[in-house]
């Protein structure tokens, strides 16, 4: 029987904690449970479910400042930033439907797209979700209570605490409060496509438009097959794969930067200018990965490999080649998502993780498992393995903030026999 703690208030929460470690019973922390699979299983009885830890606490438009309880679902939170036409700059996309072919849209809490620092096609400008974190609020795992940051940037000195909450899976402590900046939506966008099926060409010519005076906001390559999901009339006619170039800004100068895109990169397939209509179709396919979602592959694995984007093009040639998987490439190249169907991933998953993780290596990137069955995930470290210096700097830190290990034990490394594991 799984025992579930639903705490209501901060004060709540932190006492569940204290009963977890006083105990010393595991917990799961969960908000809606949309990114459950992502990672490894966490192996307890005693779930810590935050979903009732919700609401907007406050929103100053003007201020360009939002926060929230860390439960409160990410759809409430766009809904109201939309009304005052404004968003995170960090575009996430619909991450869950990658895990679970059943999630919404806009699935998940805004304290789950934190903690798993999670950003859309705008990262390669602008970073990730901890780029935008002014503070947040939590318990760690020795029951404590512990901030940091503010409302404005300026409070963020000392030890930046915001930068190591986002992305530790709940492994470090449980947010109950989180503070983000906003933006306002741009008054307009174009997106520029490029014939293009050959991801070493597409792979530089992102790289020449990124270096260029355009002010590129985002840069994808979607191979031939995976196009027509663009759902744009010029991508069915081209019959190829299509670099995709995102600008913003004010019309006259948008109108500008995406013509001068056009004849630079004329040399590597026929160019032409999507108006905001279908530009901005174009970039919600991109951030919530569209082609690959769980709904349309079933079985099949998921990868998110991040290398340099300089060299995003020839890696996921190699990728391809190498596995005979289909692949999509955002954030310039930095981002190659990498799809092997189910019935080439049923060998043995330890050797296909080492032939794609000794592909990254050789560039400097990391390679992490999505989606795949139980048993692999079992069977496959889900996250890149650290460097050793980093993982003992990492553990030193986890002593500290959780020195019983009773939050999502196992998340980013399985438990072993003798209770090791993050």
């Amino acid at each position: 029987m799984v025992d579930v703690l639903s705490p209501t208030t901060p004060d709540q929460l932190r006492d569940a904690v204290g009963w977890a470690l006083g105990s010393e019973t595991p917990l799961e922390i969960i908000g809606s449970g949309s990114k459950r699979a992502f990672g490894h299983s966490v192996r307890t009885n005693a779930v810590l479910d935050c979903s009732k830890l919700s609401g907007i606490l406050f929103y100053q438009p003007e201020e360009l400042v939002i926060s929230a309880r860390a439960g409160t679902p990410l759809a409430d939170i766009k809904a109201a930033l939309a009304e005052k036409n404004q968003q995170f700059h960090f575009e996430p996309g619909n991450f869950p439907a990658l895990l679970d072919g059943s999630s919404g849209p806009d699935a998940g809490t805004i304290g789950g797209l934190v903690a798993c620092n999670l950003a859309g096609p705008r990262r390669i400008k602008v970073g990730a979700a901890r780029d935008h974190l002014l503070g947040f609020e939590a318990v760690s795992g020795r029951a404590e209570d512990f901030k940091s940051g503010g409302r404005v940037m300026k409070n963020v000195t000392g030890f930046d605490l915001s930068k190591l909450m986002a992305g530790s899976f709940g492994t470090l402590g449980v947010m109950h409060t989180v503070t983000l900046k906003v933006m306002p939506n741009d008054e307009t966008s174009a997106t520029v496509i490029v014939a293009c099926s050959d991801p070493r060409a597409a792979g530089k010519a992102m790289t020449i438009a990124m270096g260029s005076e355009n002010e590129v906001s985002a840069a994808a390559w979607i191979a031939p097959e995976d196009a027509p999901h663009l759902d744009v009339p010029l991508a069915g006619e081209y019959g190829s794969g299509l670099v995709a170039l995102r600008i913003e800004g004010p019309k006259p100068s948008v109108a500008w930067r995406a013509d001068a895109l056009c004849r630079a990169l004329a040399g590597f397939g026929e160019c032409h200018e999507v108006p905001e209509s279908h530009s901005r179709s174009i970039w919600k396919v991109v951030a919530n990965v569209a082609p690959f979602v769980a709904s349309e592959n079933t079985g099949s694995v998921l990868w998110r490999v991040s290398v340099p984007p300089a060299s995003g093009g020839d890696i996921c040639a190699q990728l391809i080649e190498k596995t005979g998987g289909r692949a999509m490439m955002d954030w310039a190249g930095g981002l190659i998502w990498l799809q092997i169907a189910a019935s080439d991933a049923a060998g043995t998953p330890d050797a296909m993780a080492g032939t794609i993780r000794d592909i990254v290596a050789n560039v400097g990137g990391q390679a992490n498992l999505v989606r795949a069955s139980d048993e692999i995930r079992q069977a496959t470290p889900v996250f890149h393995p650290e460097d050793p210096a980093l993982a003992r700097i990492n553990a030193r830190i986890k002593e500290n903030l959780d020195p019983k290990g009773i939050l999502n034990p196992g998340r980013i490394a399985p438990v072993s026999l003798n209770g090791e594991g993050a």
